[in-house]
């Protein structure tokens, strides 16, 4: 027995890129722009967009309104169109050798080359940066403060006292599979309930347990190995507060990148706050959160659309049983 699975959905665009999680899988999709489908527009926009396997990432088949016209014209894009989506597979991109600078701003900056392509609160991977070697193989949420083709910020990290020079990055595509994720730390406070920021948009919320594991190399030697359970987050400054008064221990320093090779201090969740109903189970540090879907690019002739556009979207999956 031969059939398809069929899958349909709308949203309202934020003008950025959509991942659509779905569970059968996608061998082909159909989206609308049922915004700029009723209206016309001075530059003509993508109304229509389809996309089979076979095609490559990126690509689709478009249909575009002419110039202030409602008549349809066809063209096959390259970029910008649809990507699979596997998120159990390789996270790593393409490495990029193309960093000339990271500054020694507040928020350091890092300049590159060529064109990077990356979008405000993409994870980006440092690699062995010439006077910055201590940021070598962290990860970093990018682009927040700073972002145009030729800079990035690394948003949650913290000054650095020398500026690196040239080296190399690449793009992880997606997050760990398991949630909560452990997460690099750049900083802890010296304070009666710890403030502790993490290189990459954390995740955790209230009432989870986690491990601080903070080498010799950081300094705060005290706090290494203690567990704590989170009492509040800072979206904002992608914060964890736990309850462990670090207020007499040794002050916190990133190392530097004469300190190179050294272990990373980490958070490391363990489970749930001890006085909840399943204290400390593993469960909740344990959750498979990866997907199958599919990616739709965004702008006038992305099928994700503009701001505020409304998209609805059809997709199918094929399958076969047999009946032996």
């Amino acid at each position: 027995m031969d059939g398809t699975i069929i899958q349909q959905g709308r949203f309202t665009s934020a003008g950025e890129a959509v991942e659509l999680q779905i569970r059968s899988d996608v061998d082909w999709i159909e989206v609308y722009n049922a915004t700029q489908w009723a209206t016309t527009q001075s530059t003509g926009r993508g109304v229509k967009f389809y996309w089979q396997r076979g095609l490559a990432n990126g690509s689709a088949f478009e249909y575009t309104k002419v110039d202030s016209s409602n008549a349809l014209q066809g063209e096959f894009i390259t970029t910008g169109g649809f990507t699979l989506l596997d998120t159990s597979a390789s996270p790593l991109d393409t490495l990029n050798a193309t960093v000339t600078a990271i500054s020694t701003a507040a928020i350091p900056v890092v300049t590159n080359s060529g064109t990077n392509g990356l979008s405000a609160g993409d994870v980006v991977r440092i690699t062995n940066v010439t006077g910055a070697q201590q940021l070598g193989g962290f990860d970093f949420t990018v682009g927040n403060n700073t972002l145009s083709s030729t800079t990035f910020s690394l948003d949650y990290m913290s000054q650095l006292a020398g500026a690196g020079t040239t080296g190399s990055w690449r793009k992880i595509k997606f997050e760990p599979q398991f949630y909560p994720r452990h997460r690099a730390i750049t900083g802890i406070t010296a304070a009666s309930s710890a403030v502790i920021t993490m290189s990459v948009t954390h995740g955790f919320t209230v009432g989870q347990a986690v491990r601080i594991k903070v080498p010799a190399a950081y300094g705060m030697t005290e706090i290494d190995n203690l567990i704590g359970n989170i009492t509040a987050i800072s979206t904002a400054n992608n914060t964890i507060t736990v309850d462990i008064d670090s207020s007499t221990f040794t002050a916190f320093a990133f190392p530097a990148t004469a300190d190179v090779p050294f272990t990373p201090a980490l958070v490391v969740p363990v489970g749930m706050d001890a006085t909840g109903s399943t204290a400390n189970s593993l469960d909740d540090a344990t959750d498979n959160v990866s997907f199958l879907g599919i990616e739709l690019g965004a702008g006038i002739d992305g099928p994700a659309g503009s701001s505020s556009d409304v998209i609805y979207w059809r997709a199918g999956k094929s399958f076969s049983v047999s009946n032996s």
